[in-house]
């Protein structure tokens, strides 16, 4: 009996695997989901031209990182390099770096988060944080929670948010005359309300003008990115806006390098409004949801280890399963975790 139960549920976990694997291999299709092109603007004081990346981030194929130069704090690389070596679909210049520091080592200015661990902090500015494909999340440096995101970069000032302009960069611990008061080459990044990121280059801006550009291109939060001679835009194998040096980290936008987590009970797929996420070994799911989908209460009120992930308190998959009675077979290779009642293994 126990074998034909084995038996059946490989057959549904193949069933269950064939539409990530009819995506993940469509990757002819994929580019479809990222756009470049280039716009005319007009903003106080004439027409501006905008080189932009649009992402269509419902495509849970693409994946948005930043990534450091040859991986390490400290060195530089050329965008196109840092775009290569990671088989980029798309990059911009990423946070303010000391370029101007003698000898090699020129690190980053601001906070910079990669797979939920921080590589540099940073309070000042504004930072843009990344959860799989959920709406990006722009906001002060000071005020946004490093450990709630997958990934999070750093610059600022903050341009909009909720489409409305907000710029006030001495609010944000930003006070440099050239950031605040002077025009110049500038990147930007932010998003739309339906989960389309957009990034983009503009010559000759102020910050004024960059904010109501990205308003005017129906952006409903936006920040500002480092500028000047670190300005750069890459997509579909060329540079659109050629930076003036080699950057100490970028965004990317890539092709995502696994399929997603699957949790399975019974044969069938449990589907929750987050995640699953694997973080560092261990599998969180929402707390309200994995409890009602199990549909049994846990005895007392049992403590689990807490992360909130973009206002979703998430927990251990494995330390709820465990404490009402079942456990977690884990397959590496499948990314599928398959909860399994140990009442029902005993009958």
């Amino acid at each position: 009996m126990k074998r034909r139960v084995q038996g059946f549920i490989c057959i549904v976990l193949a069933f269950l695997l064939l539409p990530a694997i009819g995506v993940y291999g469509a990757e002819q299709d994929v580019s479809k989901s990222v756009v470049a092109g280039s716009q005319v603007v007009s903003v106080a004081g004439g027409k501006r031209t905008v080189q932009y990346v649009k992402v269509n981030l419902n495509d849970t194929r693409l994946e948005v990182r930043p990534v450091l130069a040859h991986g390490e704090i400290g060195k530089t690389q050329s965008l196109e390099g840092m775009a290569s070596q990671h088989g980029a679909l798309a990059a911009i210049n990423g946070s303010f770096f000391m370029a101007y520091n003698e000898g090699e080592h020129k690190p980053p200015w601001g906070l910079i988060v990669i797979d939920y661990q921080k590589k540099h902090d940073g309070t000042s500015g504004a930072s843009i944080g990344f959860n799989q494909n959920s709406l990006p999340v722009i906001s002060t440096t000071s005020l946004i929670r490093a450990d709630h995101y997958e990934h999070i970069t750093s610059a600022g000032p903050t341009l909009l948010q909720n489409g409305q302009i907000v710029l006030n960069p001495q609010a944000e611990g930003m006070n440099d005359p050239k950031l605040t008061t002077l025009g110049g080459q500038r990147s930007f990044i932010g998003y739309t309300a339906d989960n389309y990121l957009v990034f983009g280059t503009v010559s000759n801006v102020t910050l004024p003008q960059l904010a109501q550009i990205c308003q005017s291109m129906g952006l409903t939060a936006a920040m500002n990115l480092d500028g000047g001679a670190s300005s750069g835009l890459y997509a579909h194998g060329k540079l659109l806006t050629r930076p003036g040096r080699e950057l100490s980290n970028a965004l990317v936008v890539t092709t995502r390098k696994s399929a997603p987590v699957q949790v399975v009970q019974g044969g069938q797929q449990l589907v929750f409004s987050k995640g699953p996420l694997l973080i560092q070994g261990s599998l969180y799911v929402p707390a309200e949801e994995i409890v009602e989908k199990l549909g049994v209460q846990p005895a007392g009120k049992p403590q689990y280890f807490t992360r909130i992930i973009a206002d979703t308190p998430m927990v251990p998959l494995r330390a709820v399963a465990e404490s009402l009675g079942m456990r977690v077979e884990w397959d590496a290779a499948a990314r599928i975790a398959t909860i399994v009642d140990r009442k029902l293994e005993q009958e």
